[in-house]
């Protein structure tokens, strides 16, 4: 009997290895695929959602996170979902035994960021589909909009350049530290204080602060962006003119004042500082060798000519102003008292 030669071995070892690399990556596709339908499935099913936290008050919809968790939980389980991915949902956190632990408040999840953007590459190809899109859209008006837009606007407004990088950091840190539940931590309740979410009727309670936590515990684990980018590919698809603006969800100085953030009323004087130089720089302190005020990308900010901001105080050659939610120091021979 001949010997096959070693050429003629090598060459079937390749075809069955092609043959194999193929049977696989079908594999995948259909599991993809199955993946895509389950998840437009659970959307279509939003009307059919339970409550799944045992002894905790139900008021889905018009809820914050941890409800929202809850009933989209009822859709796609901790199983399943895991056994979606191809990598382990969760590096540390106390989710186990196939469960949730929506209760737990001395520790959360820490996700994988590999499965996070799996994830975000199956949501863009659900939402490809415009057909389904213009089908599920009544039911994500209903439920999801609402959550998925105080997400937005939320870290929206904390990359939008208004905030440092060690500004956001410290918030972030704040929210963790506080486990989200210390409403009156400065860093985080100025923050919120500062959005004009509750003009649409949105936060109300302590929900905000719930989703603000949301973001620093994504800080936290290191998946932020993955986490960002997959909610842009949903909200977008179904919200294309979303853009977040300035001068729609900060507040603006008046409104702040009507709500009196500044203490009773007898703690300033209703005297205001009045801008006369352009390119004033804002101090930190009451000193031309001061820190000043800075965008997130470094660049100074400054006040326009003829803006008027409230009166806080004194020192030497300075006045000291508040600015957008910063208490800062301008030069008096650049601005007057009115």
């Amino acid at each position: 009997m001949k010997r096959p030669s070693i050429f003629s071995v090598r060459k079937a070892a390749m075809i069955f290895s092609a043959i194999a690399i193929a049977l696989a990556f079908s594999a995948f596709l259909n599991n993809e695929k199955n993946h895509i339908q389950r998840f437009k499935d659970a959307a279509l099913n939003l009307d059919n959602t339970r409550h799944t936290l045992v002894g905790e008050y139900d008021y889905w919809p018009e809820c914050g996170i941890r409800i929202t968790g809850s009933h989209l939980a009822s859709l796609i389980s901790l199983p399943e979902l895991q056994q979606m991915l191809p990598c382990p949902l969760y590096v540390s956190g106390p989710h186990h035994n196939g469960q949730w632990d929506l209760e737990n408040e001395n520790d959360f999840g820490h996700y994988n960021p590999e499965a996070i953007e799996y994830l975000g590459n199956i949501a863009k190809k659900v939402v490809a589909d415009k057909k389904f899109v213009k089908l599920s859209k009544p039911l994500i008006d209903k439920y999801l909009y609402r959550q998925m837009h105080i997400m937005m606007v939320i870290h929206d407004a904390l990359y939008d350049g208004a905030y440092s990088q060690e500004e956001r950091e410290t918030i972030f840190r704040t929210s963790v530290e506080t486990k989200g539940l210390d409403y009156g931590a400065y860093e985080t309740g100025f923050f919120l204080q500062l959005l004009n979410l509750e003009d649409n009727s949105y936060v109300y309670g302590n929900i905000d602060y719930r989703f603000l936590h949301f973001w620093a515990r994504r800080w936290s684990d290191g998946t932020i962006d993955q986490f960002y980018q997959g909610l842009c590919t949903i909200f977008k698809a179904y919200y294309p003119d979303y853009k977040f603006s300035t001068d729609v969800y900060w507040k603006s100085d008046s409104e702040m004042e009507s709500e009196e953030w500044y203490g009773d009323g007898d703690d300033y004087s209703e005297t205001y500082v009045v801008i006369d130089g352009s390119q004033l720089r804002l101090r930190l302190e009451p000193s031309t060798s001061a820190e000043t005020l800075k965008w997130g990308d470094g660049s100074n900010r400054h006040p326009k000519v003829g803006e008027r901001f409230l009166y806080i105080g004194e020192t030497d050659d300075f006045y000291q102003i508040y600015f957008h939610g910063n208490y800062v120091w301008v030069s008096k021979k650049y601005s007057h008292v009115e």
